[in-house]
């Protein structure tokens, strides 16, 4: 892989002669590769919520990102949700709504991990505070 980006990043320090006029490098474009994707880089949570009795309605937007069953290989933009609540781990989630239902009356803690197919995290969580009456 380096064998193809060395060259392309040297070639933006040349000045190219055409004609005898130099021509800046600001004209030559390339693109350089990383291993984190761009989606992933501008991939953020938002997380809505909404205590009903003794439910919780929720709804997970993330932009660039498809939900998925977990198993499976690893894929960028695609994956389920790991929910805990009180720090215990819950199923896993393959929707971006959905309803935890049955929790004790108090203040829970409520922390959603983003998941890759392969079951390891993207740098995604969010984590917010319920009060069940």
């Amino acid at each position: 892989m380096y064998k193809y980006i060395l060259p392309l990043f040297f070639l933006g320090f040349l000045n190219i002669q055409i004609d005898e006029k130099p021509v800046a490098a600001k004209s030559i474009h390339y693109t350089y590769f990383s291993e984190t994707s761009e989606l992933e880089i501008k991939r953020s949570i938002q997380v809505e919520h909404q205590v009903r009795g003794n439910d919780v309605y929720l709804e997970c937007i993330i932009p660039n990102f498809t939900f998925k069953q977990s198993g499976g290989q690893k894929k960028d933009g695609e994956g389920h949700l790991n929910v805990l609540i009180d720090g215990k781990r819950t199923e896993n989630i393959s929707t971006a709504a959905f309803i935890i239902k049955g929790l004790s009356r108090g203040e829970h803690t409520l922390k959603i991990q983003v998941t890759h197919n392969d079951l390891t995290n993207y740098p995604l969580e969010h984590t917010i505070q319920v009060r069940v009456h």
